[in-house]
């Protein structure tokens, strides 16, 4: 028994470290950018010695996948997820409503990282398949929120650019708040579908 409960304590410690090192990564990402922050500067902010950041996140193609897990529109959806989330949301309308508040929510919350995710995602090929992931997420959340409805593909890419962070982050960028910049997508979003007939 003591030994179970030395393993139970020692897990505990790992994963506590793991996720100082993650949030330090993503607060000195958001503020100075990925290729401006070093491993030795998320040690001093983790409050960790260096050799540790590396020993769990031996390099970024490690520790940015660790930092997206954190954000809930980073993580893949499974079908499952997807009904989960539909359930009691009948219309296509509630559904997508539903969408764009709660990944607005998310860009409100984790923006700067996010930010700093498409900024960079040229530069670096892991960060590229960060965004890769959440596009696709939003694709098939879009999928899920129009089926039953005969919808072409362009619907769905239109639909999915306009929930898209870009397109929110330049609303905030111009000086709306996060209401009023989610009430605009909403708008947009709204407008598309009665545009394809689809409320």
């Amino acid at each position: 028994m003591p030994r179970r409960y030395r393993m139970s304590t020692r897990l505990t410690a790992i994963k506590g470290t793991q996720t100082r090192i993650v949030e330090a990564a993503k607060a000195l990402h958001a503020k100075q950018g990925v290729q401006g922050t070093s491993f030795e500067e998320i040690a001093g902010r983790a409050g960790v010695a260096q050799p540790t950041v590396y020993r769990h996140f031996p390099s970024l193609d490690d520790l940015i996948p660790a930092c997206a897990r954190t954000i809930q529109v980073l993580r893949p959806l499974t079908e499952e997820d997807m009904a989960n989330l539909f359930y009691g949301r009948p219309q296509a309308w509630q559904r997508l409503e539903w969408i764009v508040r709660g990944t607005c929510e998310c860009y409100e919350r984790d923006g700067s990282w996010l930010q700093a995710a498409r900024r960079e995602g040229d530069l670096i090929p892991a960060l590229s398949k960060v965004v890769g992931v959440q596009q696709e997420s939003l694709r098939s959340l879009v999928q899920a929120a129009l089926l039953g409805n005969d919808v072409n593909e362009r619907s769905v890419q239109v639909l999915a650019a306009l929930i898209d962070f870009p397109l929110w982050k330049s609303f905030r960028d111009m000086g709306l708040n996060a209401t009023d910049a989610t009430n605009q997508v909403l708008e947009l979003v709204r407008d598309h579908l009665a545009k394809e007939n689809l409320i």
